[in-house]
């Protein structure tokens, strides 16, 4: 079961003024001038949001600077706490490797006065098969794949690691189906026939269809947390994106996809949806990567720190 949980959210926030967005389309915009004041517009619901940390007690390996990456969460805590916040996320790839890993790197979440909800990562199945399946139970997930309502909001957090070569045991049916479609997306040349890459199965796409479908019904918005990308195309992307976009293309409930996994970031836009990866917390010495959302009626503010640009980002109509 994967239970949509309530929790109600009335937030306020310090808000600014981003870069105008061209007007019936979702767009993004980074921010290159000095941010004004909306004044008087409080966002309906904030959160805090961070991508890959992939914390291990291990040396730097070019880019990555592993260790660090506990300052970075701290300090992404400390700012996190200082706001009115409906709940905090995180993208996956929470570790880089070791079950060890865990207990460091959840030490900082701990201090975070917010609920924090996980996304699961390839990166977080990088242990011993013993382990792999605890992997949600040890992050405290209601299960691989969940929904959270906040009044007129649905997030959504899949499972883009379900159909993969890594987050199950090398015995499990589970692997032998996935060895076999990166088999046969390799013979096709499609970039993202990647071992580090997973797809979405049909039970959990069914599962979305009908999150969303209930969605729609009752009236409320869609967002989309989840560890692997979408869209545009790209080598970190699911293996299975067409069919995920064509749930989303179905339900005009859907107004955003927040993700991780491709560390440089990205963005796009898809039928009106914008498509946002996040980058990685992981990357360089000493400069982070997080950013704060703000959901009003008819937008996405995203306010990004360290190396995250900031965005504004509008809806789609239903």
């Amino acid at each position: 079961m994967h239970p949509i949980a309530a929790v109600p959210a009335e937030v306020s926030a310090p808000r600014r003024r981003f870069l105008a967005a061209a007007t019936g389309a979702a767009v993004g915009s980074t921010l290159s001038a000095p941010l004004m004041l909306r004044a008087a517009e409080k966002p309906l619901l904030s959160f805090g949001v961070v991508a890959d940390p992939q914390y291990a007690d291990v040396a730097q390996a070019s880019t990555r600077f592993y260790r660090a990456s506990i300052a970075k969460l701290r300090e992404a805590v400390a700012h996190f706490n200082t706001l009115e916040l409906a709940f905090c996320v995180n993208l996956g790839d929470l570790i880089d490797r070791q079950w060890g890993s865990y207990e460091a790197i959840l030490r900082p979440l701990a201090e975070c006065r917010h609920q924090v909800h996980h996304v699961l990562g390839n990166h977080d199945f990088e242990l011993a098969e013993e382990f792999k399946p605890r992997v949600p139970e040890r992050l405290r997930m209601p299960g691989r794949y969940f929904a959270v309502d906040h009044g007129p909001w649905r997030f959504v957090i899949l499972d883009t690691n379900d159909l993969s070569v890594y987050a199950h045991s090398t015995t499990s049916p589970q692997h032998v189906a996935a060895a076999a479609e990166l088999h046969r997306l390799r013979a096709t040349g499609a970039i993202n026939a990647q071992a580090w890459n997973g797809g979405v199965g049909d039970r959990q796409l069914a599962w979305f269809d009908a999150a969303c479908r209930g969605a729609g019904a009752a009236g409320q918005r869609v967002l989309v947390f989840a560890h692997h990308p979408v869209y545009p195309p790209n080598a970190h992307n699911v293996w299975n994106a067409e069919r995920v976009l064509d749930i989303i293309g179905r339900h005009r409930c859907v107004v955003g996809w927040l993700n991780g996994h491709n560390h440089a970031g990205a963005f796009g836009v898809h039928d009106g949806v914008p498509c946002i990866t996040l980058r990685g917390m992981v990357e360089t010495e000493d400069t982070n990567a997080y950013a704060v959302a703000h959901l009003h009626a008819d937008r996405l503010e995203l306010i990004g720190h360290g190396r995250e640009p900031s965005r504004e980002l509008l809806f789609r109509k239903a």
